[in-house]
């Protein structure tokens, strides 16, 4: 689902791509500082995401929790085509509406979509933001960065109730009621957010997220994807992909194309932004297209 956010025939339009679980909806307190900049908005759900999910049969109130743990996602079988053809979509939309400039940001997962999609669309977009997200060099699988050292001391495997080589996904249960089980999602995603948005949040989120995309090797050319402005926005207090990763990430991508580095923002925030620093997000946001 695309959710234009705003006339089409301001200065810049956004895309914003979302991360694993979330949905267009996770951007909902950043647009409106877009917006009131006088830029338009697209969000975007990637497949199996936001209205476009489906859920495992066990999730839900009981839960199967031993059913969870087994049954297949829905979401292993789509490809990273159709993530990358939401982005693609989505530049076109705003190119058909008249944007002067694109800029098309991702979260986290929603970093490896869009490397694929600066490759395929780099006459159309004119900056890709990535937002502590999954950024990686030509020629090889962002799977290989999943057991680097700089990913130690990361919170996110402890969230997930299954083997992602058994179900197909990386699997967790948004709607418990734990309080141990709260307390480490809120340490893994959003230590810095408000108890309140992230009840909300944690009520929205989708259960399954897809693996295997991140076993796709891009080839990404210094012509098109070199060729395109690239920021990244390092999260200091990220206990998702760490900072010492998110500094990887970016080691690896200027050595590949030395000549167009990445142009690098800090927020001393955690994994999630958009939900506790929303109106810090939209002004580094803007400074990064200044």
């Amino acid at each position: 689902m695309n959710s234009p956010a705003a006339a089409s025939s301001s200065r810049t339009t956004f895309i914003l791509a979302h991360g694993s679980w979330h949905g267009a909806w996770c951007w909902g307190r950043v647009t409106p500082h877009l917006v009131a900049a006088g830029h338009s908005v697209i969000a975007v759900d990637f497949p199996g995401h936001g209205l476009d999910a489906k859920f495992p049969k066990a999730y839900g109130d009981p839960l199967d929790a031993e059913a969870f743990a087994t049954e297949p996602s829905f979401i292993a079988d789509i490809p990273l085509s159709d993530f990358v053809a939401t982005v693609t979509n989505a530049v076109d939309q705003a190119k058909a509406g008249g944007a002067e400039r694109v800029v098309v940001v991702g979260h986290s997962m929603g970093g490896w979509p869009i490397t694929f999609a600066g490759e395929e669309a780099a006459d159309k977009i004119d900056t890709l933001i990535f937002l502590t997200a999954c950024m990686g060099p030509p020629d090889a699988p962002w799977a290989n960065y999943f057991a680097v050292p700089e990913q130690e001391g990361t919170k996110l495997g402890d969230v997930l109730s299954a083997d992602p080589a058994v179900v197909g996904s990386f699997r967790w249960n948004p709607r418990s009621k734990d309080p141990a089980f709260l307390e480490t999602a809120k340490a893994a995603l959003v230590a810095d957010g408000d108890d309140d948005v992230i009840a909300a949040a944690l009520n929205m989120l989708t259960p399954d997220a897809p693996a295997a995309i991140y076993s796709e090797v891009p080839t990404l050319t210094a012509d098109r994807y070199g060729s395109v402005d690239r920021v990244f926005i390092k999260c200091t207090e990220d206990y998702t992909l760490r900072p010492a990763l998110q500094d990887l990430m970016v080691s690896d991508l200027n050595a590949a194309f030395p000549d167009k580095p990445v142009r690098v923002f800090e927020m001393q925030s955690s994994h999630e932004p958009m939900l506790s620093r929303p109106e810090e997000l939209a002004e580094t946001l803007l400074k990064a297209i200044a």
